[in-house]
Order: C-alpha cells, then sequence, then structure tokens
C-alpha cells in the first residue's frame, strides 16, 4: 500500500457537523439520526444493487435521487456527484456499465460511512 491509499483509509467521509448544527448539538437527536442512518442506508445500498444487476433504470434513478439526501445530512459529500451521476444516467437509461463502476464506489463509500457511523454512535448518548 503506498502513502496515498493509506491516506486514503484513514479520511473519514463523514462529517457531522452538519447534523449537530441541524440538532442545536442535542446528542439524543444526533443518535437518534445515526440509528436511522444505520438502518436505512443497508436497505438502500441492497435496493439499488438490485437494481443495478436487473438493470432497472427507473428504480436506480429512484434510490439514487433518495439517497442525496441521506448522505448529505451525514455530510457525506464526496457522494453527492455520483448519486447525482447514478441519477443522471438513469433518466437516460443509458451506459449501465458506467453505472456499474459508480455503483461499486456507492458500496465502498456507503460501506465506510456505516463503520465511522458505528464507532462514532457512542460518543452520541
Amino acid at each position: 500500500m503506498n502513502n496515498s491509499e493509506s491516506e486514503n483509509r484513514n479520511l473519514n467521509v463523514c462529517d457531522l457537523k452538519y447534523l449537530n448544527d441541524l440538532m442545536g448539538g442535542k446528542k439524543h437527536l444526533v443518535k437518534g439520526v445515526l440509528d436511522v442512518f444505520l438502518i436505512q442506508i443497508p436497505e438502500e445500498l441492497q435496493c439499488i444493487n438490485e437494481a443495478v444487476t436487473k438493470i432497472n433504470y427507473a428504480v436506480i434513478k429512484g434510490y439514487a435521487h433518495t439517497m442525496k439526501s441521506t448522505v448529505s445530512i451525514m455530510g457525506i459529500s464526496c457522494l453527492t456527484d455520483i448519486l447525482q451521476e447514478m441519477e443522471d444516467l438513469s433518466a437516460s437509461s443509458t451506459d449501465i456499465e458506467n453505472i456499474i463502476m459508480l455503483n461499486q464506489k456507492l458500496n465502498l463509500i456507503c460501506n465506510k460511512a456505516i463503520e465511522e457511523i458505528e464507532n462514532e454512535k457512542h460518543n452520541y448518548v
């Protein structure tokens, strides 16, 4: 592993500042949103993965659109462009190969976010 790969592994994908500000710093509210995220994102990933496998552009488009809000609240800004591109490509029912590639990135980043939030959640009691 080179230095840039090592640095990328150590960088957080989530920035919970916006969520903390939105909840007025109330830890129990932030924890509630984190808990919902940990339930919702795996379900949405499963649905979008199935839609990509079945090449169901309408479902891909819908979940990509929905997930943009969820990842924004969690400060996962690196997913905004990925989800927007998935949504746009799905809207035109084109380029499934690119959608597959984007979906792989989506899964990697979401799984890292889930790991981060599971580790961070204990700070919000």
